[in-house]
């Protein structure tokens, strides 16, 4: 094994050094340009996509040389077990990708912490694990894809694509990444067999292989789907850019400007002062709110969408927020020399969680907003919120004051105070929100002589039939008493069985992945709002797959798999999972393959009677 092992790392020597020269030289000349601890999320994406494609050409290739006849015979008639061949190969590409990626973007990491006067915290020393982990996985996915059944082993390639949709952050991402490895070394494992074509037949292995096909067929299937909404492209039909939406559709109303919104909810309004607020709305100034999808979390590995740095408007100071110091660290943007921290009042407190740069001199942590005042280089609390919320949008001006909105309501502050004070401002209006903010889309505000006319609409998650979209515009006077005004309810722009096609493919496989995106995941306040449940035709329409599913593989199943334990069992679970399992039976027991197992039966089965005859 010991020789094995040394023999891949002499093979793959060279390559692994040219690559590690090639990082090192990318990373260095994007380190001298940006400060790359500090990029938005998308970067980091990109960074991994890399690297799992790269991971990935490594497996494809030392497996794809290993896989003929000849060469697979000679590896394999070795006095060795098969895993200990297989680990000593895989091994040997694990240390390849240390060197061609861990060690250039931890060398980077020691270059900025030492050499520069940018952050670097704890959770950048992760970045070359994850990265390691991330280029083990695409590796895996590779040699998996050569090594198994060409009908199903691309099915591997789906699992590093969880990492695009898992929202565990910090040392829980870490744990994910573990976790999705050890998942294809235990497929890596048993495809890594003399006979490369078979289908595993021992049970656990069955099911361990079974299951990625049948999520990736699943996802196949919804995005087969898609094709749809591009014949209704290509024919001009689509809602979103070629026949007209229906007015009264979700995509219409996220469509419309705030003031067009607003005359829309308030159109079946049967308020006595309707017809005066749709005057005063053709003629007044509304104000809109976007909520917020997550917030900054302390310890993340990847940044937010925008990162947590700023710069003065009067000097040439970079403002970076430190996860481990929980205060912003200075650096001179033009000759990049430390500037000192930057904290919480006069004796520059740490921040109660990752503060996010929102514009206008505010700096937001989930719970509270302050104010930077560059003449006195201070931070002032400004905006607290009440115990148990948390900031859904940055503070906007509405008229002469001001409005946020947390995860519960929407609050109004006094524009003058926040204008010629630098003192923590009390809210002078609370509305709570009438329905939860994961499925928000946007809030309108027009500013009445006492109080506010407020619109909200609800049509986040509507796409794929997570939310109903409705509409609700609420007044509240200027003595904090609400009431409704009106409720508009939102159809669906395209048929109910398209949008809701990942509930009716396979109602237990979206449970599953809905459940495997959240976990080790903390509770995300700004993603509140529970799925609804599908209508009675679309649960019949599952129903009905699932029942066309069981009665399907009876019939494949008794053609294609001999055992009867292991045939019902894959009718059971046809019956329970639909399609999706079905197409995963198809796949994993082709009809050829039963034959040619079958034709040296038939054949010693004629032999004595030729003889006799």
């Amino acid at each position: 094994m010991k020789d094995l092992f040394k023999g891949e790392l002499l093979r793959f020597r060279p390559w692994a050094i040219a690559a590690a020269v090639v990082h090192v030289a990318v990373l260095g000349f994007m380190a001298r340009l940006v400060d790359l601890a500090q990029q938005p999320k998308l970067v980091y994406q990109v960074f991994a996509m890399v690297y799992a494609v790269a991971g990935a050409l490594l497996g494809l290739y030392q497996m794809g040389t290993y896989r003929r006849a000849n060469h697979w015979l000679n590896l394999l008639h070795r006095p060795l077990h098969r895993l200990r061949i297989a680990g000593a190969l895989c091994a040997a590409g694990a240390v390849v990708l240390a060197v061609a990626i861990a060690l250039p973007i931890l060398a980077t990491a020691g270059y900025q912490e030492a050499l520069t006067a940018r952050v670097v915290d704890v959770r950048h020393w992760l970045l070359p694990l994850a990265a390691l982990l991330i280029a083990a996985c695409g590796y895996l996915a590779g040699a998996y894809a050569m090594l198994a059944n060409r009908r199903y082993s691309a099915a591997a390639a789906l699992l590093p694509a969880v990492f695009m949709f898992s929202h565990a952050p910090g040392l829980a991402a870490l744990a994910v990444q573990a976790i999705v490895l050890l998942a294809l070394a235990v497929l890596v494992g048993i495809a890594f067999k003399p006979q490369l074509d078979e289908p595993p037949r021992r049970p656990l292995a069955v099911a361990a292989t079974a299951l990625p096909v049948q999520v990736a067929a699943y996802f196949l299937l919804w995005m087969l789907g898609t094709g749809y909404e591009i014949g209704l492209t290509a024919l001009g039909q689509h809602p979103l850019n070629g026949a007209q939406p229906a007015p009264t559709g979700y995509i219409a109303a996220g469509r419309m400007e705030p003031k067009e919104r607003l005359l829309a909810g308030l159109a079946a309004s049967r308020d006595a002062d309707a017809p005066l607020w749709r005057e005063q709305a053709a003629l007044s100034d509304v104000f809109v709110l976007y909520p917020m999808r997550d917030l900054p979390i302390r310890g993340q590995l990847t940044g937010t969408m925008q990162p947590l740095e700023f710069d003065e408007s009067q000097r040439p100071v970079t403002w970076t927020f430190s996860h481990d110091r929980m205060r912003f660290v200075g650096r001179g943007s033009l000759d990049g020399r430390p500037r000192g921290e930057l904290g919480v009042g006069e004796d520059g407190a740490p921040f109660p969680g990752p503060a996010m740069p929102i514009g206008g001199g505010y700096l937001a942590t989930p719970t509270v907003a302050y104010q930077f005042d560059e003449d006195q280089r201070r931070v002032f609390p400004r905006v607290r919120l009440p115990a148990g919320e948390v900031f859904a949008s940055v503070p906007e001006a509405a008229g002469e004051n001001i409005a946020v909105l947390s995860d519960r309501a929407l609050y109004i502050y006094p524009g003058r105070e926040a204008a010629n004070t630098l003192a923590e401002l009390a809210p002078v209006l609370r509305l709570p929100m009438p329905g939860p903010v994961g499925k928000l889309g946007s809030i309108e505000l027009m500013e009445l002589l006492d109080g506010y006319l407020v619109s909200f609409t609800y049509t986040n998650g509507a796409w794929s039939g997570e939310a109903e979209p409705y509409q609700q515009v609420m007044r509240i006077d200027g003595s904090g008493r609400a009431s409704e005004v009106s409720r508009r309810a939102l159809t669906y722009d395209l048929p109910l069985a398209y949008t809701m096609r990942s509930w009716w493919l396979s109602p237990v496989l979206r449970t599953l992945c809905l459940s495997l995106q959240d976990a080790f995941a903390p509770r995300n306040p700004l993603a509140a709002g529970a799925i609804p449940p599908p209508p009675r035709h679309i649960v019949l329409l599952a129903v009905a797959l699932c029942v066309v599913s069981l009665l399907a593989a009876v019939a494949l199943a008794r053609r294609r798999i001999a055992a009867p334990l292991a045939r019902w069992a894959w009718v059971f679970a046809c019956g329970v999972v639909g399609l999706p399992a079905l197409a995963s039976l198809w796949l994993m027991y082709p009809a050829p393959v039963r034959e040619a197992a079958a034709a040296p039966v038939r054949a010693r089965t004629a032999e004595p009677l030729a003889g006799n005859a």
